[in-house]
């Protein structure tokens, strides 16, 4: 795992946020990309929690940011990850098969994508 990784575990989630004071999964991702890949990713609006709103917007929204589906992630890459069935919450691939992500009512946090919670969930690797 790379070492800056931890200095973007801890950070509150805040829903549409997308800075260290707080921010969901997809602001996460995008302030990670921005800081330590150099890769600008568009914010989308949204303003409501609902997965299968999400999930439409996460599909309409991969061809907007040019995501390639992938088989072997690197550090960097995004994983699209189901909740409740629906494709709507992204996790940062950061090495070692782990991921960082943030998820309503939890910190920024690691996990492996592969653990029991995440493996039945992984809807794909996708590269920006």
């Amino acid at each position: 795992m790379l070492p800056w990784v931890e200095a973007y575990v801890g950070i509150p989630y805040l829903f549409g946020g997308s800075t260290r004071e707080g921010c969901d999964c997809w602001g996460l991702a995008r302030m990670i990309l921005r800081e330590r890949f150099g890769k600008e990713l568009p914010e989308f609006a949204h303003d409501s929690v609902d997965r299968r709103a999400l999930a439409a917007l996460v599909d309409a929204s991969l061809p907007l940011v040019n995501a390639v589906l992938i088989d072997a992630p690197e550090a960097g890459d995004i994983a699209l990850l189901r909740l409740l069935g629906e494709p709507c919450h992204v996790g940062l691939c950061v090495g070692d098969g782990y991921m960082i992500h943030s998820l309503r009512a939890h910190d920024s946090a690691l996990e492996r994508f592969a653990s029991p919670r995440w493996a039945s969930r992984l809807e794909g690797f996708y590269r920006v």
